[in-house]
């Protein structure tokens, strides 16, 4: 019996079907979303995966790729990434179009965490412990990659989720540098911001092949997101009159605008920016081997297994502060950095339990209220109304001969007592009618 053809279409209204690695039938449920190199499907019957079908036919050696990351998946692998668990083909054992891995939809993309803006919104009651917490299981879930002898390559913020729970998770995990004995599979994409110095000027990723220490200075960048109110460690300020040289060209150059040398980088951090002093000591000094010129020299940039440790031993230092109960900072120091930053009008976290009383003798802040009223959601667009639902009388003495009763201001009615197509006395064609609200 001839087998029905089975559409690949990636479309959330095409009923997909393909087949896994044992040759069973699998037919995928709606599309979840769609990126540039494929789309994401449900998997009825399995909620905890997903399935990810490529737009485009994989080469030779992206399907071995494929086959040698679903080999060796383990229970290590799959509690930090959303691993490759299966593959997926057109035909039973037909070339590979896509792979099952484990769904993440609970998470958020870590950029919604370390942006003051978006975490004020989506987690209001998020205060820096939760930050330090998260750039810790950050560090954690890189160090187990790393022990598993690959490389993640593309560090950047969109290939990190995190759950309220803290977990940091990774996706895309099918653009990593894997090696394969002495095969060598490359991640061929970088993320500008996020590509270490001696990497900047390289225009193909095809022919380099990444170590840790590269992914070293990405973990660090993600780490200075979290602790310092998502700003970059090389946006600064230049000493020099002009503007600021681009983002690649700084970090290049190792402006690392918060350095303790940064005024001989000719560079200073942002106003109203959190000072490196935020962090103790031996955090500042894992910081600056990360963005300075010692980092690149024999792959000196702290591991994720020294992140882990530094960030473990800051949580075990946190105060709280008197102020406001979401104010937490390290042990070091003896005020609150977040009330100073907070008093020139930089508001970070909100406190959505506080209660400003000035007539009861309490202190107004302006800032921190601001704040407040900025978490506050915006509503959602309006559905447009639909006209065909419309009734309304054409102010048109000829309407009979003007367009036929069925067709009332051609279906485009904006409150008016005009008529679309007449105007003046006159009929005017559609191109030539007013345009109503």
């Amino acid at each position: 019996m001839r087998r029905p053809r089975r559409t690949l279409e990636c479309s959330g209204r095409t009923l997909v079907q393909v087949f896994n690695g044992s040759g069973v039938a699998v037919t995928l449920g709606r599309e979840l979303g769609r990126g540039g190199e494929g789309s994401v499907f449900e998997m009825p019957g399995h909620p905890e995966l997903v399935a990810k079908l490529y737009h485009q036919p994989l080469d030779a050696a992206k399907q071995d790729k494929l086959h040698y990351m679903v080999s060796v998946v383990d229970a290590k692998l799959t509690a930090i990434s959303a691993w490759p668990r299966g593959m997926l083909h057109r035909k039973p054992g037909g070339p590979v179009v896509g792979f099952v891995m484990p769904h993440v939809s609970t998470k958020q993309p870590m950029h919604k965490v370390y942006s003051p803006a978006h975490r004020k919104q989506a987690h209001p009651d998020a205060a820096w412990d939760f930050l330090v917490f998260v750039a810790r299981n950050a560090a954690a879930a890189f160090e187990a990659i790393h022990a598993h002898g690959h490389v993640i390559g593309d560090v950047n913020q969109g290939n990190l989720v995190v759950g309220t729970d803290s977990r940091v998770v990774f996706i895309d995990c099918d653009s990593f540098q894997i090696r394969h004995g002495s095969r060598l599979y490359p991640c061929l994409v970088g993320v500008p911001h996020f590509t270490p110095p001696e990497l900047q000027r390289v225009k193909n990723f095809a022919s380099v092949s990444r170590g840790v220490n590269h992914d070293n200075f990405g973990l660090a960048l993600i780490i200075f997101h979290l602790l310092f109110a998502g700003r970059h460690p090389y946006a600064g300020v230049p000493l020099n009159p002009g503007d600021p040289p681009p983002l690649e060209s700084a970090i290049a150059n190792f402006k690392f605008a918060y350095s303790r040398t940064a005024g001989s980088r000719g560079i200073r951090p942002p106003p109203y920016a959190p000072s490196l002093s935020l962090v103790p000591d031996d955090i500042a000094f894992l910081f600056e081997r990360a963005f300075t010129e010692s980092g690149t020299a024999n792959d000196e940039r702290p591991t994720a297994g020294e992140w882990v440790t530094a960030l473990d031993r800051l949580r075990g230092r946190l105060k709280r502060c008197n102020v406001s109960l979401i104010h937490q900072y390290s042990g070091h120091l003896s005020a609150c950095p977040w009330c100073g930053l907070e008093r020139q009008g930089a508001v970070f976290f909100i406190d959505m339990k506080a209660v400003y009383s000035p007539a009861a003798g309490g202190q107004f802040h302006l800032a921190r209220v601001w704040g407040a009223i900025q978490a506050v959601p915006a509503p959602g667009p309006l559905a447009p109304p639909d006209w065909r639902t419309l009734s309304v009388t054409c102010c048109c003495a000829r309407r009979r001969s003007c367009h036929p009763a069925t067709d009332v201001m051609d279906r485009r009615i904006a409150v008016s007592l005009d008529c679309l197509r007449c105007h003046e006395g006159r009929c005017v064609s559609r191109k030539d009618a007013p345009a109503l609200g």
